[in-house]
């Protein structure tokens, strides 16, 4: 079993075994229980950044007014955001893709404008599947953390593991453009982290995000994803 989630993850219980992962594709590299490394080829990742950063860029038009009101104005900023966060979801459908569950795509829908929510980005054997991003140059600057939408005004401006009670899974991922590579360092009940939410560190978005820091989790905060041979 993997802690108290209903019906256990088999597919989450495989992934720590190496020899689980796809070592066939020499695209997933298990490090440890918790961070597991994505490597796209070069013909990979040309195609996965471009159909993110398409996405991003249409999203914008939509998403800007809004985001402006976060105190966020610098365009090629939040596209980048954007991008990154999509290029983790593509991550994560990908590593799971090829174990024995089933895991939807990321949604690349272009919503209007007042149709921005914060549903899950994915669905793991039927269950939320929430992906929180970094890109490398932001965690080497501010420290590895993740983001979630806390105030704002107006429908989809609270995150939805703020929001509601009921919590979900959410995956951590830090996206290397550079490297093309995405770590995925694991999966965590929000709801046993919840309490480790704090304010960001630009003063800016202290009124409107919380954060999750990486230095403020341990082992025990992710589920056990190790792999029991059966």
């Amino acid at each position: 079993m993997i802690n108290n989630y209903p019906g256990g993850y088999k597919c989450l219980q495989r992934l720590a075994d190496p020899h689980a992962s796809i070592v066939a594709r020499s695209r997933h590299v298990a490090t440890s229980t918790m961070h597991h490394f994505v490597q796209f080829s070069d013909e990979e990742w040309a195609f996965y950044y471009r159909i993110s950063n398409e996405y991003s860029i249409g999203e914008l038009k939509t998403t800007y007014l809004h985001k402006s009101k976060r105190n966020q104005t610098d365009k090629n900023t939040m596209v980048i955001q954007s991008t990154t966060g999509k290029i983790a979801e593509w991550a994560v459908t990908l590593y799971f893709t090829d174990l024995p569950c089933g895991i939807s795509d990321p949604d690349m829908t272009l919503y209007a404008e007042d149709c921005k929510t914060f549903e899950p980005d994915l669905i793991l054997d039927g269950h939320d599947l929430h992906v929180k991003s970094q890109h490398v140059s932001s965690a080497e600057r501010f420290g590895t953390s993740w983001m979630f939408q806390y105030n704002g005004n107006g429908v989809g401006h609270c995150d939805s593991l703020i929001k509601d009670d009921k919590g979900g899974l959410v995956a951590f991922c830090i996206v290397d453009f550079d490297n093309k590579q995405v770590d995925f360092v694991g999966v965590c009940d929000f709801n046993t982290i919840r309490h480790k939410l704090r304010e960001p560190k630009k003063e800016c978005l202290k009124n409107s995000k919380r954060c999750i820091y990486m230095d403020d989790l341990d082992a025990s905060d992710f589920i056990d994803i190790s792999y029991n041979g059966q």
